[in-house]
């Protein structure tokens, strides 16, 4: 990172001297500008860092809202606090709880998947048309309707609609949140900024973790569900009425001076910088009217010089679910209930807290260690903790399972959770970095579907026999990482990832 700032900060001077800018900074440009391009934390980036994050807080939560509360809202377990009947929902007819097969469970939770992958598929050309502030609003809507279905749902069908919604709001924000951290950070704090996204997503999981704690009953499991909504409430007053709209989608649409009074906030009133950058993203956007049109789908698949890039995005996007993190993320309590009956609930919440601090910690190393090294850390450790897991199930050795899935979920905090989706356009080349993201993102959402859907039912044939399954994916994952993956720390550009 350090060196990729250089260069950055560097292209930044050589575009204010080209522009003709020394008038505007006074006396010598360059020893000016390098004063002036020292990044701060202002008040205005922090709330806007924050606010845009709720999104990704929400794809967490989301991801896990039904994972603590299953037992009891499929029926299979009852947790009273009283008469039903006598309830805030029993009074208004609504059923203590929704009968649901194992395949069921299954499609409830991962069509959330399929939803994030609709969200995701609109979502960058409606920012890029409409804003990153509307989308955000549009986004809001989306999880307080989502999570409304859910809350007051009767029947499978309802659900299955509320978790759609919800996860369409999430994969739309998914994608918004970073392009909109990136885009109101200086470069000098973006990887550090960058990385409160997968933080955020974190501590979605854990909030739901907490909450199940007290609510994961017969009276109150729906109180989970409609927390989303309060979420959706919060973003959509952040989003509304204090966050700006992203100074680069003013200046490439035409905003002339909105665009430089919101870079102001942003930047502590440093006009020197503001106007660099500036101009740089003007530089950029004719940059990209000279390149032409956007890589088409059939050329990214067709042409040869793709292939090796291609594969690099197949692999690590695919292989990040196949892995089995979403075994722990949507169904935890379900793999510890048998070993720990009656604290299942309170160890999730645990492993959760120990996702979000390692993932927090990790984000700070990922630039100074490289990502190849992280990546093969990360899934090397995750192969002994699955086989850790599925060896303490299959024994019943409670103390084993416990301490592997920490282990299992802290080592994919450290490399595999948040390298993927920052290598891949690390390893493109600049004209297909658009289709690569917009292609595995597809993937890893088709994955995330597909192991949401099959575990319930592979975990009651084999039980834990799956997490050795989980295990063989690491190690193949693992050969591939070490052959077909270059590093990409300190490179700059394609050619030099590749060389």
């Amino acid at each position: 990172m350090v060196e990729s700032n250089e260069v950055e900060n560097q292209r930044l001077l050589d575009v204010s001297e080209a522009s003709g800018s020394s008038s505007v900074l006074g006396g010598d440009t360059r020893n000016s500008s390098k004063s002036s391009l020292s990044a701060v934390y202002t008040f205005n980036l922090i709330i806007g860092v924050l606010v845009s994050c709720l999104s990704s807080v929400q794809y967490g939560y989301h991801m896990s809202e039904l994972n603590a509360p299953e037992a009891v809202y499929t029926c299979q377990k009852s947790v009273p606090l009283g008469e039903y009947k006598d309830s805030w929902f029993g009074k208004r007819g609504i059923p203590q709880c929704i009968t649901l097969s194992n395949s069921e469970i299954g499609i409830v939770t991962s069509i959330f998947s399929i939803g994030g992958l609709l969200g995701s598929i609109y979502a960058g050309k409606l920012a890029d048309k409409f804003g990153r502030k509307r989308l955000f609003i549009v986004n809001s809507f989306f999880f307080i309707i989502g999570s409304m279905v859910e809350t007051f749902s009767k029947n499978y069908y309802q659900l299955l609609i509320g978790r759609l919604i919800s996860g369409i709001g999430a994969g739309s924000g998914i994608v918004v949140t970073p392009l909109y951290i990136n885009e109101i950070s200086p470069l000098e704090l973006r990887g550090t900024l960058g990385s409160m996204n997968q933080v955020s997503i974190n501590v979605g999981i854990l909030l739901t973790q907490l909450l199940a704690i007290s609510w994961s009953n017969d009276e109150q499991w729906r109180f989970i569900l409609l927390f989303g909504s309060a979420l959706g409430t919060l973003n959509l007053f952040g989003a509304f009425l204090i966050i700006d709209e992203s100074p680069k989608w003013l200046t490439i649409n035409g905003f002339k001076e909105k665009d430089l009074a919101t870079l102001m906030k942003l930047r502590n009133s440093d006009l020197t910088r503001c106007q660099l950058e500036i101009e740089d993203w003007k530089q950029q956007q004719l940059q990209q009217a000279t390149v032409g049109n956007e890589l088409s789908f059939i050329k990214y698949f067709t042409l040869p010089q793709y292939s090796e890039p291609r594969k690099v995005v197949d692999v690590v996007m695919v292989g990040q679910q196949f892995c089995g993190i979403n075994s722990i993320i949507f169904y935890g309590v379900k793999v510890l209930v048998s070993l720990f009956p009656n604290s299942s609930i309170m160890i999730n919440c645990f492993i959760s807290v120990i996702n979000a601090v390692v993932t927090f910690g990790a984000s700070l190393f990922i630039d100074k260690l490289g990502r190849k090294p992280m990546l093969l850390s990360s899934v090397s450790v995750m192969c002994l903790a699955s086989i850790g897991i599925g060896s303490g199930i299959l024994l019943n050795l409670s103390s084993l399972t416990v301490l592997s899935t920490f282990l299992y979920v802290g080592s994919f905090a450290i490399g595999l959770g948040p390298i993927p989706f920052l290598i891949i356009p690390e390893v493109t080349q600049n004209e297909a970095k658009g289709i690569a993201q917009s292609y595995g993102t597809t993937l890893n959402w088709l994955a995330t579907f597909a192991v949401g859907y099959l575990f319930p039912i592979l975990n009651e044939a084999i039980g834990g026999l799956v997490y050795f399954i989980f295990a063989s994916v690491c190690v193949a994952f693992f050969t591939f990482t070490y052959y077909k993956i270059p590093e990409t720390k300190n490179k700059n550009g394609f050619e030099q990832v590749w060389r």
